[in-house]
């Protein structure tokens, strides 16, 4: 199962509610961090995974399951380092970074092309996630959310510079299907997240 923009909306919203009840914020900060994470994630030049593949020679299709390891106030950080230090942005931070610790652990996988093995077994790391590429995208969703103001720029790099973080801490293990041979192989694989 793919991430979904009403999933990982819903997560940041559930965790939010929890710190922030009745916050009127949260439930609009979220869908537009969730549907700009969608629009960002699976494109290769802003996330990649690298990985090592082994099986028999040949090209194949590699498909796995990502799972993010990193705790989620990587976000907080993030939100700090921009000078983002008001009294609930470690609040929102954590909140933004626990939703998609949990939706991308039940949901995200990758795909992408196996050179040197067309059948076997692949493990893959995030070796890129370019916050500079989400930063518009988040200003965009933030304003057609009605989350505006003098220092959205400043909230978007720190929640960019945050995600980012978090996926860095991305691994995944998954199959490698394709042309398959008698001859053993190792390879590598370059993949992008969904």
């Amino acid at each position: 199962m793919a991430i979904t923009t009403a999933s990982l909306s819903g997560a940041i919203i559930s965790f939010g509610q929890a710190r922030f009840p009745g916050s009127q914020t949260i439930p609009k900060i979220a869908p537009a961090v969730a549907r700009s994470i969608l629009s960002w994630v699976s494109a290769p030049v802003n996330v990649t995974m690298q990985g090592i593949t082994v099986g028999t020679a040949g090209v194949g299709s590699v498909n796995g399951k990502l799972l993010l390891s990193g705790p989620p106030n990587i976000v907080s950080a993030g939100l700090a380092q921009a000078g983002v230090t008001g009294p609930s942005s470690a609040g929102i931070g954590l909140s933004v970074g626990a939703g998609i610790l949990s939706t991308f652990n039940a949901s995200a996988q990758y795909t992408g092309a196996s050179a040197g093995v067309g059948t076997g077994s692949d493990t893959s790391k995030v070796t890129q996630a370019n916050p500079a590429t989400l930063i518009p995208i988040l200003l965009a969703n933030l304003t057609a959310n009605t989350v505006a103001g003098i220092s959205n720029t400043t909230f978007a790099t720190g929640i960019a510079t945050g995600i980012a973080n978090l996926l860095l801490t991305g691994a995944g293990i998954g199959g490698v299907v394709g042309s398959a041979s008698p001859v053993g192989a190792a390879g590598t694989s370059v993949s992008v997240v969904f």
